[in-house]
């Protein structure tokens, strides 16, 4: 949350001559409901199960980048599909640079279910501490905090050209 996942992916998938696929975009489509009516309705449970299948459905295709929500890692067959199909890239960031950023976003915090509360900057510390040993399973981990959208963009080109040059694949990003 607030690493840039949905502003470098499009980017990236230009760069790439490939589809961009928004996990969250793709989950609100298909349940009908933006993610905070998702939230109200069957809470993380469900989200998370509509997460799973998406999840699923993205890995199953070809040549797209696919932005993820931060806690798409949590469950163990998430990072399996996304570890089977494609080069996985984790965006990070300083706890205070993700507020400063979701704090003066377009979107707001309460768009953002999980960040609900007397204290958004606690849980947004709380969040990552839980997910960052699982972050660390990705492929390629930027810090993007003094980076533009297109200084990470070109980072993760980078390193995903040096990942396909020696291990011959290609497929998600």
């Amino acid at each position: 949350m607030g690493t840039g996942k949905s502003r470098v992916s499009r980017p990236l998938a230009a760069a790439l001559d490939w589809e961009r696929v928004d996990l969250d975009a793709l989950i609100a489509d298909e349940a009908g409901a933006t993610i905070p009516e998702i939230f109200a309705r069957g809470g993380e449970s469900e989200f998370r199960q509509l997460e799973a299948q998406a999840v699923e459905r993205a890995a199953a295709m070809s040549r797209v980048v696919v932005a993820t929500g931060g806690g798409a890692i949590l469950a163990e067959a998430n990072r399996e599909a996304m570890r089977r199909r494609g080069f996985v890239v984790c965006l990070d960031a300083r706890i205070e640079t993700i507020a400063d950023r979701l704090l003066s976003s377009d979107s707001h915090v309460s768009e953002r279910p999980l960040l609900q509360g007397d204290d958004p900057l606690a849980r947004i510390a709380a969040l990552k501490a839980q997910r960052e040993p699982l972050y660390r399973e990705a492929d390629f981990i930027i810090q993007t905090d003094d980076m533009t959208p297109d200084q990470i963009t070109h980072q993760i080109l980078l390193a995903f050209r040096e990942q396909t040059a020696v291990t011959g694949a290609g497929g998600t990003a």
